[in-house]
């Protein structure tokens, strides 16, 4: 195969996969918020997690997105494993309307004739035009790119025809398939996109330079080759992110495996079905064999979702307290789920510390213990200050803009609540002061109920316990200290005595008030915060 082939096939290669992640960049700026939504609504069973995996892959053409996406919302805790199951067996079926794509438009028109004048158009608007226009912009060059790369490919493949022998490559012997599917595996994964890979193959099919069943099983290793991208984002990160992605590994070694030994029942369907709809041509036959076996697959593996999730389970359990399994390095490309990934990571941190309190206060637990938990706590909200460091969200973005001040703020208060708590000297005086230890109890009352309703199980009216309750707080600090300083007068206290006394009523007003804020931030994460909102409740120790 001479070099100016040769060039030609790798460049367009390259034209397609730039246009691959245009395309999926502009979707996704496009769909903005709303990618978020959409995702974190998969609270319908397995069925609807599996029809949303399909239709958003459909959509932004590239299952290595919805994958990183999914292990994302997973890590973040939007959805849950069992149902990020669902959503990967989607995504491979999705991912099959590329082929349908390039097989109808790349094949059957002459695209190359738009796809200049689309990636002019496309790069004026996202030169000239605002937010929304450019991302329209990148949309089009990414779909001139797809077409400029596909027109590549062909040229390039009509010289394999004649200068390349496949017949190394027997798909009659055992040696010859798994030669292929090996191929098929290495080519996705050099890719890095395994509709990039299936183009490919339609090109060369298109040319004569491949005969249909060795076609058919490129694609099955191209299919088991797309999970090395699941694999990537696995590495280095939380148990589910790791579930998710060897879900999709297992599933589609097992799809791989399962039409590589009823390999001539697929091929027949196919071919059959090609002559059905498009007179016998094998570029329609490879692509109905594509969605056919991923189809099949998920149809077989779907009803026993709940029993794969418990197998992954128990291939990588959960190992002790981790308050911080939310924060997944894949999630910081998409802000939208980052922060709630943080979100969620805070709503953990101050359960955690409500149960801490509840326990000290409750003399259910030692205060070495107590003090174990709380450096659990701040190690926990250290690495969440890290994570949220390398997050940006842009002021574009009202929403977004508002969902980050917002977790700052409930940073804040964490922060100062979890100093509050490392004062044990006065934790250990308030526990065997009898009048202090009540209003202590107090405070800690609501708990369990305030954190079920910050995790969204509880009733709103909460939030508004929890503010009283830290205005009661306020009120009894303000009487006590009062109270103290006149007995002290009288000879009643000793002037040290009175001033440690003040401190441990003033430390309980401290947590509670950190408390209130805290949860208060973490709820109104999903709205905009007003001026009014962010001034109000501030109270003696003049924070908000």
């Amino acid at each position: 195969m001479s070099t100016q082939y040769s060039l030609l096939i790798v460049g367009g290669i390259g034209i397609f996969l730039f246009g691959m992640s245009l395309i999926t960049d502009g979707l996704r700026t496009l769909a903005g918020d709303s990618l978020r939504k959409a995702l974190s609504r998969f609270t319908g069973g397995t069925v609807s997690s599996f029809i949303s995996g399909v239709s958003i892959t459909a959509i932004i053409q590239s299952s290595g997105a919805t994958m990183f996406a999914t292990i994302g919302f997973v890590s973040a805790g939007l959805i849950t494993f069992e149902q990020s199951i669902g959503v990967i067996l989607g995504a491979n079926v999705g991912t099959t309307s590329t082929s349908w794509i390039v097989t109808y438009l790349g094949f059957k028109l002459k695209m190359s004739a738009i796809s200049y004048p689309a990636i002019a158009i496309g790069a004026l608007l996202k030169l000239l035009g605002d937010h929304r226009k450019s991302a329209i912009g990148v949309l089009i060059v990414g779909f001139g790119m797809i077409f400029l790369g596909i027109d590549f490919l062909q040229d390039g493949m009509r010289s394999i025809a004649n200068s390349y022998n496949f017949t190394s490559y027997s798909y009659e012997s055992l040696s010859g398939k798994l030669g292929l599917i090996a191929a098929g595996i290495i080519v996705t994964i050099l890719m890095q996109s395994s509709s990039a890979a299936m183009a490919s193959t339609l090109a060369a099919l298109n040319a004569n330079a491949i005969a249909f069943p060795q076609a058919a099983i490129l694609v099955i290793g191209q299919n088991i080759g797309t999970t090395f991208i699941s694999a990537l984002g696995a590495i280095g990160a939380t148990i589910p992110a790791k579930r998710t992605a060897l879900s999709h590994i297992l599933f589609n070694i097992f799809v791989g495996v399962a039409v590589f030994m009823f390999l001539p029942f697929f091929i027949t369907i196919s071919v059959t079905f090609s002559n059905f709809v498009g007179h016998g041509e094998p570029i329609i036959a490879l692509s109905a064999f594509h969605t056919l076996f991923n189809l099949a697959g998920s149809i077989v593996v779907l009803p026993f979702t709940k029993q794969f999730a418990k197998l992954i389970t128990k291939i990588l359990p959960e190992r002790g307290i981790n308050l911080t399994k939310n924060l997944d390095n894949s999630v910081l490309m998409v802000p939208e789920i980052a922060l709630e990934a943080v979100r969620r990571t805070l709503v953990g941190i101050t359960g955690y510390v409500l149960d801490s309190l509840a326990q000290i206060f409750n003399k259910s637990v030692a205060m070495d213990d107590f003090s174990m938990r709380i450096e659990t706590a701040e190690q926990a909200l250290g690495r969440t200050k890290i994570f949220l460091r390398d997050l940006r969200s842009f002021n574009n973005s009202p929403l977004l803009h508002a969902r980050h001040t917002n977790i700052i703020h409930s940073i804040e208060h964490l922060h100062r609540l979890l100093g509050a708590c490392r004062e044990m000297s006065h934790l250990e005086n308030i526990i065997q002061n009898e009048e202090l230890l009540h209003v202590g109890k107090l405070l800690i009352a609501n708990a369990e109920a305030i954190h079920l309703w910050i995790t969204g199980l509880g009733n709103i009216e909460l939030k508004n316990k929890a503010e009283q309750t830290s205005k009661t707080i306020a009120e009894i600090r303000k009487n006590k200290r009062k109270e103290i300083l006149e007995k002290t007068s009288s000879g009643y206290f000793e002037a040290e005595e009175a001033f440690q006394l003040i401190e441990q009523v003033r430390m309980l007003d401290r947590i509670a008030f950190h408390i209130w804020r805290a949860i208060l931030h973490l709820e109104d994460i999903n709205t905009p915060v007003s001026p009014q909102t962010i001034t109000a409740g501030i109270n003696g120790n003049g924070t908000t």
